[in-house]
């Protein structure tokens, strides 16, 4: 009796034992299969705890992100733009330029001294012809074209300066002597940039003519800007008549003489020297030459007198000229009418 006691405990504390074993075995089970307990509030504070912690860490990594970083040469990768100081604007240049005008009565071409304000030196050229485009404030001078005229570009082209118009320059009517002297002065600007060659275009074309009256399919070549008065020597005595070679101050047209004409006014001639005749309209009655106190390409004073006969009450005519060099002919001739009279 008391074996079979002994026995059969031993046989429930072997139950005892399997069933532990199972028991522990299955919770293992359960754990690997996610089949684990409920978790605790110190869990979730731990979880918790972990996951404010990982969401530091990436906010500290994305602030990371926005600061400079400094690679091998201690230059920042990240540039702060506030910090840099800023751009300044390309400064103006001013430079003196020698504009030309004509007189109101386009007797006359003059040196007017200016400035103008660019960028940079190569749009000197540019600038000094819109200058001279908008004209002088200079009461004995005027523009020979308005102001709406545009001058599209300037280049160079095996030394010849091209000057492009636009189309609006062939509104202007100027006549022949205002297109030969708006040609002259375009020239004269450029010559002061080191051209001695201008060609005129027009919306970067090449014409035979601007405006119909000079031929304009080949270059303008510049003459010597000595033989142009600066606007400051514009004498201030009444000029009645006038040309590129001669200013008389008397006699004016048709005046009426008696016993002699006297002929006053200012020469730009070679050497100085004027020849002149007077002729009735048949016969030369007088002539000769004088020598002005000033060779070209200056002005100089001259005065003739020419002694009348007894011949009067007719019309007559004095001639004032010089020779070319080349062939002896008469050039630069003026003529001032005259009436003799008792």
């Amino acid at each position: 009796m008391k074996r079979m006691l002994i026995k059969m405990t031993m046989s429930l504390l072997l139950v005892s034992g399997v069933m532990l074993t199972a028991c522990s075995s299955n919770g293992g089970d359960d754990e690997l299969n996610g089949n684990a307990s409920p978790i605790t509030n110190e869990d979730n504070q731990d979880e918790g705890g972990e996951q404010d912690s990982k969401g530091e860490n990436d906010q500290e990594r994305e602030e990371d992100a926005n600061e400079p970083v400094n690679n091998d040469n201690g230059n920042d990768k990240t540039v702060d733009e506030s910090n840099l100081s800023p751009t300044p604007e390309e400064s103006m240049e001013t430079h003196e330029v020698v504009l030309y005008f004509s007189d109101h009565d386009l007797m006359g071409t003059y040196r007017l001294k200016t400035e103008v304000e660019v960028r940079n030196k190569e749009e000197l050229a540019k600038a000094a012809l819109e200058a001279w485009i908008n004209g002088s404030d200079h009461d004995e001078l005027t523009s020979l074209i308005y102001s709406g005229v545009i001058i599209e570009y300037v280049e160079e082209v095996d030394g010849v300066a091209h000057v492009s118009f636009s189309k609006e320059i062939q509104e202007s009517n100027l006549g022949s002597t205002g297109e030969l002297m708006f040609a002259e002065q375009l020239a004269m600007i450029m010559e002061q940039f080191g051209y001695e060659q201008t060609q005129i275009l027009v919306e970067g074309r090449v014409g035979e003519s601007l405006l119909g009256h000079l031929y304009t399919g080949e270059p303008i070549v510049a003459k010597n800007p000595e033989s142009y008065l600066w606007v400051e020597e514009i004498d201030s005595r009444d000029i009645v008549l006038q040309n590129v070679a001669f200013r008389i101050f008397e006699p004016a047209p048709n005046a009426e003489v008696k016993d002699q004409i006297v002929v006053r006014g200012l020469a730009r001639t070679f050497e100085g020297t004027i020849l002149y005749e007077f002729e009735d309209g048949h016969f030369i009655l007088d002539e000769g030459f004088t020598t002005a106190s000033e060779g070209a390409p200056g002005w100089g004073e001259f005065e003739i007198v020419i002694e009348l006969d007894d011949h009067t009450n007719y019309h007559g005519r004095v001639f004032l000229f010089e020779e070319s060099a080349k062939d002896g002919s008469r050039i630069n001739e003026l003529s001032i009418p005259v009436y003799v009279t008792e």
